[in-house]
């Protein structure tokens, strides 16, 4: 049995059952929350579409972590779908071991991805919870094709192409509405960040 196999056979957490462990959060909790969401490091390495031999190992590993982290920083009592800040973590924790493997991926889904995760970012807090908040709190501003293409990307974790058959459209039609997106949400941030500090408060 494969490890993707091994991954997909583990138990999935219902939406309440999630919810008790984030509100009852101790090393019990932890440990069900890691062990429920290890499937979404399988995925998004499926996703990479790689062939990379016993390096498959270490690229999963690296994932790993990246969920370890995702439960470790994330705070339930925020706005953000964990299932979407771990999606970022993971991936980005992947993608920076590719890199610095000098592993070739995918150019443009990385690049974007990139863009998203720099829109998230803070200083040295690569996926700020603050900045995904506002990000997720409005997304109703998007427009509403934009609006599938960040929650299929960012939350159901698919590919462009995936994506592409989902909404009936071509791959390169995602990536022009998903640049789309990001600028949009790019100026609602810089127009948040200076109401705030005009008012004198500190934000993001």
């Amino acid at each position: 049995m494969s490890m993707a196999d091994t991954a997909v056979r583990k138990p999935v957490l219902s939406p309440e059952e999630e919810a008790f462990l984030w509100e009852h959060y101790d090393y019990r909790a932890r440990a069900r929350i890691i062990e429920a969401y290890q499937p979404l490091v399988f995925h998004i390495y499926g996703k990479l579409g790689l062939s990379l031999g016993e390096e498959t190992v270490d690229v999963i590993s690296e994932g790993t972590v990246g969920l370890i982290q995702a439960v470790d920083h994330f705070d339930h009592r925020r706005g953000v779908p964990f299932k979407s800040y771990a999606y970022l973590r993971v991936k980005g924790a992947m993608i920076d071991y590719l890199r610095s493997q000098k592993i070739a991926i995918k150019s443009n889904e990385m690049r974007e991805f990139d863009f998203f995760a720099q829109l998230a970012s803070e200083g040295e807090d690569r996926y700020n919870l603050d900045r995904l908040e506002f990000i997720f709190a409005n997304l109703d501003e998007l427009s509403p094709r934009e609006q599938e293409i960040i929650h299929g990307l960012y939350r159901d974790g698919l590919s462009q192409r995936q994506l592409a058959v989902r909404l009936e459209c071509t791959p390169a039609n995602i990536s022009i509405l998903h640049g789309r997106a990001v600028k949009r949400l790019k100026k609602m941030v810089a127009a948040e960040r200076k109401r705030s500090f005009a008012r004198g408060l500190a934000w993001f």
